[in-house]
């Protein structure tokens, strides 16, 4: 009897366990479903922030390459037929031959009326690529996107702010 009993327990116990582990991804970061919203092309502008410490090692020749001000651009958000997301910078002209930047990829969260995005990418000067990590959100068709360039690690990592409306 007492057997039974134990046995009895052990299935209660351990087969609705993987159930609770598995039902819910993470309470707190509701992934996307509808993400149908964000995609199209936000125009706004950029602004590349430069620690004081980056701004001293840049020569002087290069200083007149990295805009002081808002550059006008835009970001088209696409999603494919699995949802995924990617960011592709258009109607922007580097400022220096070579220079391109891969469209990112982005994962998209909800929170009410809001998207949070994150994701990756690269930057390709001539043969090098630099990776850059950003995250934003969208909300009522507004983006405000940051972005950061790893050129070195920890050392020079220059930050590109983005604030745009969706064109309609």
């Amino acid at each position: 009897m007492n057997k039974n009993l134990f046995f009895t327990l052990l299935l209660l116990v351990f087969v609705p366990a993987p159930v609770l582990f598995t039902s819910c991804n993470s309470c707190s970061d509701h992934h996307a479903g509808d993400i149908d919203k964000l995609p199209g092309v936000y125009r706004g502008e950029a602004t590349i922030v430069l620690s004081d410490h980056v701004k001293a090692m840049v020569p002087p020749e290069a200083k007149g390459m990295i805009p002081e001000g808002p550059i006008p651009c835009g970001i088209e958000i696409t999603a494919d037929s699995n949802g995924t997301l990617a960011l592709k910078l258009v109607n922007f002209t580097m400022p220096v031959r070579g220079i391109t930047v891969d469209p990112a990829s982005a994962t998209a969260t909800s929170s009410g009326d809001a998207f949070s995005l994150k994701g990756s990418g690269n930057v390709n000067v001539g043969t090098r690529k630099m990776s850059y990590s950003h995250e934003g959100k969208v909300q009522h068709d507004s983006l405000n996107l940051n972005a950061t360039v790893s050129i070195i690690p920890f050392v020079v990592e220059p930050k590109i702010v983005f604030k745009g409306k969706k064109n309609r």
